[in-house]
């Protein structure tokens, strides 16, 4: 009898330890799933997020496509701005220019790139004083901005953003960020401009 008791006890403490083990292996089980529901939720998260990404281009695709072929700088310009610009061309008097934003200059900046206006492009480069006069100051635009800048305008034809950093601007220094998209394809460029003779006037340094 003390023999069979000691029996039952033994198998008593056996199933009950199975059991606990039983139990640990399901809450391992039970997080070993939960953490691979996670990783897959993980995986369709990022995946949703390409797609979207994806979308958003073939969007900017379409628009791109759906634009008119002929783009002008200045027509991104309200009105009054178009016409100190035109008063400018006539009169060569920078003063139509004092009341336009940094942004609204690098426009004009570009435009004039476009248009073959090189007088216009000359008259609105910022001069630190490297420069003895417009003349110099042409030839170096001729001579090292030219191709590079009419790249620039070239590419960023319909761009979709234009603004100034308020974070990097200073009083007397702005920069301008302007960012164009065409189907997976991208860019920002960033332009310095500067205040001088009461206007702001592109900064294409460093000089020598």
């Amino acid at each position: 009898m003390f023999k069979f008791t000691h029996i039952v006890s033994y198998l008593t403490v056996f199933i009950v330890i199975s059991l606990i083990l039983s139990g640990c292996s399901e809450d391992e089980t039970q997080t070993d799933r939960t953490q691979a529901l996670q990783a897959q939720l993980s995986e369709q998260e990022e995946t949703i997020a390409e797609l979207t990404r994806d979308n958003q281009a073939l969007r900017a695709s379409i628009q791109q496509l759906q634009r008119p072929q002929n783009f002008s700088y200045i027509e991104q310009l309200d009105e009054e701005a178009r016409g100190h610009y035109q008063a400018f061309l006539e009169t060569n008097d920078l003063t139509h220019f004092e009341s336009f934003t940094s942004d609204e200059m690098f426009v004009v900046f570009l435009h004039s790139l476009v248009t073959g206006e090189d007088g216009v492009s000359t008259s609105i480069l910022y001069n630190d004083g490297s420069f003895d006069d417009f003349t110099d100051l042409q030839a170096y635009y001729q001579e090292e901005l030219f191709r590079e800048y009419l790249e620039t305008a070239l590419d960023f034809r319909y761009f979709y953003d234009l603004h100034v950093d308020e974070i990097q601007s200073r009083t007397d220094k702005d920069i301008v960020k302007m960012s164009v998209r065409f189907e997976l394809f991208s860019a920002t460029h960033v332009a310095e401009l500067r205040r001088q003779d009461g206007i702001w006037k592109v900064y294409a340094g460093p000089y020598e």
